[in-house]
Formats: C-alpha cells, sequence, structure tokens
C-alpha cells in the first residue's frame, strides 16, 4: 500500500511537506502555550473537551501549507470541516493532542499529521514545538529530529510483561467495564506513567516505553502515530488484536511483537 501510494507521489516529498505543516502549526501554537489561553468546552455538560484559540490557529496553518503543496488532497481535522473527502489521498491532523497538557503549561502534547492512501495511513508526523521535537515514519522506517540531532527510531525488545513500562494518559477515561482490563495490564508491568498523551507513543518509538494502552481515541489521536510506532518496530491494534482502530477507540500499542502478544493474552481474559 506505501509503495503505490509513495509510487505516484514520493514519500520524501510527502515527508517534507508533512513537516513542514507540523513546523507552521507549532509556530501558530506555540503564543499560547504557557499564556492562559481562553479555553472553550466542546462537550455537553459533566464533560470537559477543551478547545483553544492555538488549536484553531494550529489547524489552519496545517491546512494552509497541504492545500498549496497537494490541493487535490483530502484533509480531514478535529476543528475544522472536512475537505475533498472523495480523493484516495486524505491528511489526518490534530493540531494539539493534549490539550489538557497544553492549557496546565504541561509539555506532553504535541501537532499530529498523517496521511492515508486508500483508507490506510502510510505516512505520519508528531511534532512537540515547545522542545522543538520531531517524530516520523513511514514503511518500515522512522525517525527522530531535535535542531542538529537526526537519528533513527527503534522500539526496545527483549522484554517480559514484568519488565515493561507502561503508559496511559488517564486512568479515569476508562469507562468501569474497561478498568479491570488497563489495571491487570498495570500490575503486570514494572510500573506505569501518565498524562503522556501522544508523547507517550513518541518515547514508545523512542525505546523508552514499552506498552501504551489507551481507549476512546478518535481517528486523528492515533491514525498519524501508527506510522511512528510501525516504522520503528512497534505494533498498534485494538484491543482485540484487530489492525484498524476498534470501535471503542480502545488501543494497545508495544514495543514489539512479542510484548504485544503477552500483553493481549493476558487482557484477551477479561
Amino acid at each position: 500500500m506505501a509503495e503505490a501510494a509513495f509510487g505516484a507521489l514520493g514519500a520524501e516529498r510527502a515527508l517534507s511537506v508533512a513537516l513542514a505543516a507540523a513546523q507552521a502549526a507549532g509556530e501558530a501554537a506555540l503564543p499560547y502555550f504557557r499564556q492562559a489561553p481562553a479555553v472553550e468546552n466542546k462537550a455537553g455538560p459533566g464533560r470537559f473537551d477543551p478547545v483553544t484559540r492555538g488549536d484553531q490557529d494550529a489547524e489552519r496553518a496545517i491546512r494552509t501549507v497541504l492545500r498549496e503543496a497537494f490541493p487535490n488532497h483530502g484533509l480531514r481535522g478535529e476543528e475544522g470541516e472536512d475537505e475533498r473527502p472523495d480523493s484516495p489521498y486524505q491528511w489526518i491532523m490534530d493540531p494539539i493532542d493534549g490539550t489538557r497538557a497544553f492549557i496546565t503549561g504541561l509539555v506532553h502534547w504535541g501537532v499530529l499529521l498523517g496521511l492515508a492512501y486508500e483508507g490506510q495511513t502510510v505516512l505520519g508526523v508528531m511534532h512537540q514545538p515547545f522542545t522543538g521535537e520531531f517524530w516520523w515514519g513511514y514503511g518500515a522506517q522512522a525517525g527522530y529530529r531535535r535542531g542538529a540531532l537526526s537519528q533513527p527510531l527503534r522500539t526496545r525488545t527483549g522484554l517480559s510483561l514484568a519488565e515493561a513500562h507502561l503508559a496511559t494518559t488517564d486512568p479515569y477515561l476508562f469507562p468501569p467495564e474497561e478498568a479491570p482490563v488497563f489495571q491487570t495490564l498495570r500490575h503486570a508491568t514494572r510500573h506505569c506513567r501518565f498524562g503522556t498523551d501522544c508523547y507517550g507513543y513518541g518515547m514508545l518509538a523512542q525505546g523508552q516505553l514499552d506498552l501504551v494502552l489507551e481507549s476512546g481515541l478518535s481517528p486523528w489521536d492515533i491514525e498519524p502515530l501508527l506510522p511512528i510506532i510501525r516504522g520503528a518496530g512497534g505494533v498498534v491494534t485494538s484491543w482485540d488484536g484487530a489492525y484498524a482502530l476498534g470501535p471503542r477507540g480502545a488501543v494497545l500499542a508495544a514495543g514489539s511483537p512479542a510484548l504485544h502478544e503477552a500483553a493481549l493474552a493476558l487482557i484477551s481474559t477479561l
């Protein structure tokens, strides 16, 4: 699938444009970071789904770069309307993944941008503007860049569940029927970190974390990260092991096929 997509498009050009769009989004969002931006709640009563001017300006910046570079491509984002939904090429964007971290001055947020071809995400970029970090992936390769530092991404391998480092954004986001899955995996691993949002997946691709368990994700929360994790040697599936995002947005990411299989075998018994 990736070969067919990039045969017509050019992988390096697509990556170059994606990195430029993510950087433009970061430049649009960063002036609002740690500046007490006004926050709107997109959710109904009793729920909190924040959005800021930084989210909106960042998505506009991404769309501007992509429209100029690829005027026939589709655009799908969290904060704007879909454009050209019939195109085989669809750019999927989350201008600020981790808005809760963003509005509280924490660094575990990032710009996410992915390219799907005929329904399969073939390229992904993550950018943390405050730290100046970029993660990218397509095909069987993934890389990391910060300033003059540029290096390939590889996950950690050869670990048992008992040795693994687990992360999730918020244990309270799991509904009651899913909470036992998280707790069981948490107690089976060495330790767990919270509040990571997209940054956790970056650390998994970089070999710092070994497992990420999430639920309630939308496509733009995870699709751009798939090529990064897989290109670095990791595995990402729904909780039932399917390649696609599950119906509840439930995701299990692991640094190696063996670790993924062990974690999946454990949670499938619940």
